[in-house]
Formats: C-alpha cells, sequence, structure tokens
C-alpha cells in the first residue's frame, strides 16, 4: 500500500522538476558568437542571453579566469546559464564577453578588448532592447578584476 503514493510522489516531483528545467530553458533567448570586433585575423566574439521580460538594462559579463577567455576551455570561467541566472531572471540581459587571452595578449591589450566590446554593446543597445546609459559589468576572477576598474567606462 505504501509503495503506490511513495511512486505517486516520485512521479509528481519528476514532473515539477522537468516542468521547471522547461520553464528555465524558455526564460530566455541565447545568440551565441556575435562578433564584436577583430583583432590579428581572429574574431572577438560575446553571447547575448536575453530574458522573456526584459528590464531594459544590461550587464556585461566577463568570461575570464587566470587572464584566459574562452567559450567552453575546461576548469575556467566559461560562459554558462547558472552563472547568470540571476541576472536574467531579474529581467537583465547578459552580454557574455569573450576576450583575447594570455600568455598571446597582455592585459592591456585585453582592456583593449574590453574598450571594444562596451562600445559594440552601446551601439547596438537598441538591437538587444537595453538602454546603453543603463549597463552594469561584473566577472569572476581576473573578469571581475578587469570589471572592477574604471578603466572601462
Amino acid at each position: 500500500m505504501l509503495q503506490k503514493p511513495f511512486l505517486a510522489l516520485v512521479g509528481l516531483i519528476s514532473l515539477v522538476t522537468l516542468t521547471a528545467q522547461a520553464r528555465d530553458e524558455l526564460t530566455y533567448k541565447r545568440t551565441e558568437d556575435v562578433i564584436y570586433g577583430h583583432k590579428f585575423g581572429t574574431a572577438l566574439t560575446l553571447d547575448v542571453f536575453q530574458p522573456a521580460a526584459g528590464n531594459g538594462c544590461g550587464v556585461i559579463f566577463l568570461v575570464s579566469g587566470g587572464w584566459l577567455s574562452s567559450r567552453d576551455t575546461p576548469k575556467m570561467v566559461t560562459i554558462s546559464v547558472d552563472s547568470i541566472k540571476l541576472f536574467l531572471d531579474a529581467g537583465y540581459t547578459v552580454f557574455a564577453v569573450v576576450h583575447g587571452s594570455q600568455p598571446k595578449f597582455t592585459i592591456p591589450e585585453i582592456v583593449q578588448d574590453l574598450h571594444r566590446a562596451v562600445q559594440f554593446i552601446r551601439h547596438n543597445a537598441a538591437v538587444y532592447g537595453v538602454n546603453p546609459d543603463r549597463l552594469g559589468i561584473t566577472g569572476s576572477s581576473s573578469g571581475g578584476q578587469l570589471g572592477s576598474g574604471n578603466q572601462l567606462g
């Protein structure tokens, strides 16, 4: 007798979990590999995450760890919805910026990449439904350090 209610409960929990996952997948649109500039024949890219109900503000998320930046390199900061979910849930459009990496590029060259990204985002703000004067910046590890200074204003 106890098994049937237990199985029903497990089934209900599974259904709720799958429904929540499906809802999360539908709450934003991801545009990958938007080119914001070129450097030495290499495209500089960002991904744009647009929430279903945007608030008109944007967050620039610097994808960087140990002065390395990549969309999918293991063991470093990568572009994942988990790292920006709080922003998306609050209605922010997120621009996940990938920059040139060390040792090929120096930190001042990386800062130049970020200037390009900010300029591109402001220039195309209307396309992504954000106010160019309502942008924030964040990141973790070296991305946080890059975003903490006033050099990107």
